[in-house]
């Protein structure tokens, strides 16, 4: 009997005409409590504008002591294994319905968005309300699909500061695909300012301008290893430092880059600190002598900008080290629901605890823009983490924030470094801080991901956040991409193995970085073979003005050739195959690309 049921609602909703969007949402609030019943609700849909409707769950109406709520429209974001179509998820992937069994819960969002396009349409959902604390899930079950939100109040730790507001946006013709979806989010962004496009901030901001013309250079001068040693020990001792460049090594690498023709790089000192990478932050100084100390860093400094390059650090605001760090008293530690500093991991430099970005804002920022502007830096400052996590809550009576509050505490930090030195770049490129991002190390951890629960409900990676994006924040699409033209080997200094080798050749990441309108960026190598460098940088001069245009479409032609488009009508068609492939009447070559302007 159930069986049957299921089969007719399967009928039912199959059979709906495809201009018929759903009239409510279904709206369940699940407890803590397993003994406590979840409840379901219907809210309706209100068309607040043309082929646009809102789904609204006021703070007033969500019971207490609720987990999780989950918002499902039962018709639109419903599919059937076997039907043509895909769903889109925040983290930049794309799954078709193919499927009997599984779930996938959304990693993080690169933007606050999913979409869905079925045998009923296309919608994009742009989730407006409560939007730090959701989640997208893609449940299947007997070959059903069903896409939905899920705020997690659990996790909140706060009431819910906010009601749940969604908009989904019907979505026809040539808008009705993943590009399309991301084409209305970007709209979304722009039209309430939320964003500004880099050829206006550009403007009278030789910093910025720089960056967008320019190769991404990190050199990491030293770490504190503690791998080798046993677990027990860690946070218990210091371990010694390990060197690997001087400054005296940096300078001989910005010479022979220069010498090369490498014009356009914006070098970022990685390592520099007290302790190497990830030393005690918020501490920062003394300079190790084993690099060279304060005075030899202001010489390499100085000597970058006289070679025309912009310089900038690698510093972290999220990884704070109390009990360790003479600038970080209990009272500005980040608490959690029990009053307790919040643990975070064991980084190189010991046992980290979250900071709280308010304290940061107020207490640390100012008198270390003063000091770096005293060195000399001139280039996009560079902080790690923010925009890669979620911003955390924080407990203390002193400076309570939950994750909204604490998302404007981090934003307004990142305008500081931006006023001062004209750019602000970050790890990832999460929506949060989306408002103060001008570059985002890379996108996602492709690699990395596959590892996750549910991850079989995907196909693949796709230039989501590139499409939304291209034109307002510069990126890197994956960690994998970061040193694209270089060989992969267990010398490197990277200490994320999947995630590096993703793609697994040299030619392969190079075309993902152009594909995706990437900015070339380096990192784990030793900079000891420029050659690779060099060659990309030559290719990349060729397309770089393209930086500063949106992308308007991606789409692939035919098996592993993929074709990206930009407003101004220019096109990039990548050819991953081993042999050439003809389009359009012109010959791309293996493992290459050709550049079509309108």
């Amino acid at each position: 009997m159930k069986l049957n049921i299921s089969l007719t609602f399967l009928t039912l909703f199959i059979s709906l005409s495809a201009s018929a969007f759903d009239k409510f949402a279904n709206v369940t609030f699940e407890f803590a409590d397993n003994k406590q019943k979840a409840i379901v609700k219907q809210y309706p849909l209100k068309e607040i504008e043309k082929k646009v409707w809102r789904v609204q769950v006021p703070t007033c109406e969500i019971p207490r002591k609720t987990k999780d709520v989950l918002v499902h429209l039962p018709t639109w974001a419903t599919a059937k294994k076997g039907e043509d179509g895909y769903f889109v998820t925040p983290d930049s992937h794309l799954g078709t319905f193919r499927a009997e069994n599984g779930k996938y819960r959304c990693w993080q969002n690169n933007v606050m968005m999913y979409g869905v396009k079925s045998p009923r349409g296309t919608f994009v959902g742009i989730i407006k309300g409560l939007a730090l604390e959701q989640q997208l899930i893609v449940d299947v079950k007997d070959g059903v699909y069903k896409i939905y939100t899920r705020f997690r109040l659990d996790r909140a730790e706060f009431e819910p500061y906010e009601d749940i507001i969604i908009d989904f946006y019907k979505l026809e013709g040539s808008d009705a695909n993943y590009s399309g979806m991301a084409r209305t989010y970007r709209k979304y962004q722009l039209d309430r300012g939320e964003v500004v496009p880099l050829r206006e901030r550009i403007k009278n901001n030789p910093t910025l301008d720089f960056t967008t013309k320019s190769t991404y250079v990190r050199i990491k001068l030293g770490r504190c290893d503690r791998r080798k040693y046993p677990y027990e020990l860690w946070g218990k001792q210091d371990f010694p430092l390990v060197v690997d460049h001087t400054f005296d090594d940096v300078q001989n690498i910005l010479k022979r880059l220069k010498n090369i023709g490498v014009d356009w790089a914006e070098v970022c000192l990685v390592g520099w600190l007290k302790g190497g990478h990830d030393g005690p932050f918020p501490d920062m100084f003394p300079i190790p002598q084993e690099f060279g100390g304060e005075a030899k860093m202001l010489e390499t400094i100085k000597l970058g900008k006289e070679l025309g390059y912009r310089m900038t650090v690698h510093v972290n605001h999220t990884s704070f080290y109390y009990g360790k760090a003479k600038r970080l008293p209990l009272e500005d530690v980040c608490k959690d629901l029990k009053g307790e500093p919040r643990k975070y991991t064991f980084w190189p430099g010991g046992q980290a605890y979250n900071s709280c970005f308010q304290t940061v804002c107020n207490r640390l920022i100012d008198e270390d823009i003063a000091k770096f502007k005293e060195m000399g830096l001139n280039g996009s400052f560079h902080v790690d983490v923010t925009s890669a996590r979620e911003p955390t809550p924080c407990h203390d009576p002193r400076h309570p924030n939950n994750r909204k509050q604490m998302a404007q505490w981090q934003n307004k930090v990142n305008q500081k470094l931006r006023d001062a030195f004209g750019g602000y770049s970050s790890e990832r490129a999460l929506d949060h801080v989306a408002k103060t991002l001008d570059y985002g190390l890379y996108v996602t951890w492709q690699g990395l991901e596959t590892l996750r629960q549910g991850y079989g409900l995907i196909d693949h990676p796709i230039p989501l956040t590139e499409l939304v994006y291209h034109g307002i924040i510069l990126t890197n699409p994956f960690y994998g991409t970061i040193d694209a033209p270089y060989e992969r080997g267990e010398d490197k200094f990277s200490d994320v193995k999947e995630s590096y080798a993703y793609l697994d050749t040299p030619a392969n990441r190079v075309l993902k970085v152009i594909e995706y309108g990437g900015r070339p960026s380096y990192y784990y190598i030793d900079y000891s073979d420029l050659e690779p460098l060099r060659k990309f940088y030559i290719e990349y001069e060729k397309i770089k003005h393209l930086q500063t245009e949106f992308m308007q479409s991606h789409r692939m032609i035919e098996k592993n050739v993929y074709e990206t488009t930009y407003e101004s009508g220019t096109r990039i068609i990548c050819n991953y195959n081993d042999t050439p492939v003809k389009f359009e009447g012109n010959e791309i070559k293996p493992k290459w690309y050709i550049m079509l302007k309108k």
